[in-house]
């Protein structure tokens, strides 16, 4: 399937539901299945510009917790929003990074295993930055986190996320 097809059939599911908490709830199962990852390898921030935090809207579990405030030098996500550019890093494990929430058990079975391989995209508003949108695949080294992400991988997060922030 093309991306943008993709793209439309992700907008048009969202659009159909009346909540951004539903919407946000039905993107995530679609990011999966465009990357062949777990929910848990799946994070969504969005952007309080006024206290200059990401705050985690996905997982669910880090709501509460999960505050990164932009001026953060380590973390990607705080890159993301400042250079309002897409990121892919198939090395990520062994880069300086903020890796605290990492520790997190999200799923069933998780351990809290560290990301391995990771992209980056910014959720784009009307001429400001809404959020950011990482995937990642997880692991206890590269090889067992699975495939490298590509190019291309990066440029269909960057498509997805033009796609799912019209719904956030």
């Amino acid at each position: 399937m093309k991306i943008a097809e993709f793209c439309r059939q992700i907008s048009d599911q969202l659009a159909a539901l009346p909540t951004a908490e539903k919407r946000l709830a039905a993107a995530v199962p679609l990011v999966c299945r465009a990357f062949r990852v777990k929910a848990e390898e799946v994070a969504i921030f969005s952007l309080d510009p006024e206290r200059e935090l990401l705050c985690f809207l996905w997982p669910e579990k880090l709501q509460q917790s999960g505050l990164i405030p932009l001026s953060s030098s380590t973390s990607l996500a705080a890159r993301t929003v400042r250079e309002n550019k897409a990121y892919l890093d198939n090395h990520f494990a062994a880069s300086h990074h903020t890796f605290i929430f990492e520790k997190v058990p999200l799923g069933q079975d998780s351990k809290g295993a560290p990301i391995q391989k990771i992209l980056s995209a910014p959720l784009p508003g009307n001429g400001h930055i809404k959020g950011v949108i990482q995937v990642s695949r997880k692991g206890e080294d590269p090889n067992s986190a699975g495939d490298d992400f590509t190019k291309n991988d990066l440029q269909i997060l960057v498509e997805i996320s033009r796609t799912i922030s019209t719904h956030l």
